[in-house]
């Protein structure tokens, strides 16, 4: 994830120096596509290529030592790289997220896996078999566990903010059974009482359009500097990570008028209430 983040903050750089990518190969005599493969995140780049790019660009010494803290903060390898994974993408993300103080999410089709049951999110990740042919139950049981540990977060000493919006209609549909939903709803009211997360329903009331498809927007801070990425996904398997300045503006845009739209926490806890009743 750091990777994404480096090849961003560099991008920048390069653009406000005015220099095209062509240019700043030339000047450290790289190969033409050296600049493009850095700056998209498909290769990683050394402290000394780094600091030889900082000169070119004429970067502050702050400039300078929050770039250099994200080429030392490259991950070792984590514990949930271990298990079995959908894609690159979603690997990045739990990256961040263990290093994040703060997340925002939205989600239409689902609970958010850092509130799901460990039987609610088995039958989430079990109905891919049916697409994926080659999911295995171990895979799956892998799946369950990482998302399960995962939410260790949201109640430890240091525990993660959590803004989440979930669409009134996640919540009716039923996944594994009644009784299965039911002690999904208990979840999430238990841990709508957690200082730390704000939980909102979005009802069927609500103007509709606002987004079509679930995002998450992580925040976390290094070397005193907030940074942020969002993490997109369509259909659950078309996802991506980027910390593009534009797309985290519009989707902040998005998460903040999904607030307006939403119940209070303690309507949501109602209408979540409510719902596991009827």
């Amino acid at each position: 994830m750091q990777r994404v983040l480096l090849a961003e903050e560099l991008r920048r750089l390069r653009e406000r120096s005015l220099l095209t990518g062509e240019e700043v190969s030339r000047r450290l005599g790289w190969s033409a596509s050296k600049i493009s493969r850095i700056e998209n995140a498909r290769i990683g780049v050394s402290l000394v290529d780094v600091a030889a790019l900082l000169d070119v660009y004429g970067a502050s010494a702050e400039e300078r030592q929050g770039v250099l803290a994200l080429v030392a903060s490259e991950p070792a390898q984590t514990w949930w790289r271990a298990f079995s994974a959908r894609s690159e993408a979603f690997l990045q993300f739990l990256d961040f997220e263990a290093v994040s103080h703060t997340i925002e999410q939205w989600e239409l089709r689902a609970i958010p896996g850092l509130l799901q049951t460990a039987d609610y999110a088995r039958c989430i990740i079990s109905a891919w078999k049916e697409i994926d042919t080659s999911l295995r139950d171990r895979q799956v049981d892998d799946r369950v566990d990482v998302r399960m540990r995962r939410q260790e977060r949201l109640t430890s000493d240091d525990p993660l903010q959590l803004i989440a919006v979930i669409d009134e209609a996640v919540l009716r549909r039923t996944v594994g059974g009644a009784s299965i939903m039911q002690a999904q709803g208990r979840k999430l009211i238990e841990a709508s009482e957690l200082p730390n997360v704000n939980l909102r329903v979005l009802p069927l009331t609500a103007p509709s359009g606002i987004v079509d498809a679930h995002f998450t927007i992580l925040t976390r801070l290094l070397a005193g500097v907030e940074q942020s990425v969002l993490y997109t996904e369509h259909s659950g398997i078309l996802d991506q990570v980027t910390a593009d300045e534009k797309s985290l503006y519009w989707f902040r845009r998005i998460f903040s008028r999904l607030l307006d739209s939403a119940l209070s926490p303690s309507a949501s806890r109602d209408r979540i209430a409510r719902i596991m009743t009827e």
